[in-house]
């Protein structure tokens, strides 16, 4: 085969072209942020506190197990003993076993784990009303919620701003 090298065999956009590309990109970007104020549904919403609930137990699991490593070492630290305060158990290894069980079992334990969800669920209107009734866990869950909608509406529209440029600059 031969190839003629003095054949262009890709165009570079031009400077207008790559504005007008980069522009629809962020104009896609932008409106898809608007996906922040899409409407919570039920089911979502009780997912996600339940997924927060979770990670919180499992987090709480990792730090007592941290202060029981300490506690066997004779060494704890102050940051063991504000934890152990403020879930309110004694500075024992038993006493933050016993604890480590009864998290794991909170979110584990296929009737607690279904009264935990129908609580979320009863009170879904309450909190999607009244942001104060709220505690942690539900308005980090509705932050999240919220959150991703923006990430995931903001990508989205950026790749369709950008296929929608890609489309119009196209050389016809």
């Amino acid at each position: 085969m031969n190839y003629d090298a003095s054949m262009t065999y890709f165009q570079r956009p031009t400077v207008s072209e790559r504005s007008k590309r980069a522009g629809a990109t962020l104009l896609g970007g932008v409106a898809g942020m608007t996906c922040y104020y899409l409407p919570i549904t039920k089911d979502t919403f009780v997912n996600e506190a339940f997924r927060v609930t979770k990670k919180n137990a499992e987090n709480d699991i990792k730090a007592l197990n941290v202060a029981a490593d300490e506690i066997s070492k004779n060494k704890l630290s102050n940051e063991s003993k504000i934890l152990l305060h403020r879930i309110g158990i004694a500075e024992s290894l038993d006493a933050i076993k016993d604890k480590c069980k009864t998290l794991q079992e909170g979110v584990t334990d296929p009737t607690t784990v279904k009264a935990m969800k129908k609580d979320f669920a009863d009170h879904f209107k309450s909190y999607k009303k009244d942001a104060s009734l709220m505690d942690t866990v539900t308005s980090k869950a509705m932050s999240n919620i919220k959150w991703n909608g923006f990430k995931w509406g903001m990508g989205i529209g950026a790749v369709l701003g950008m296929s929608l440029s890609l489309f119009g600059t196209k050389d016809r």
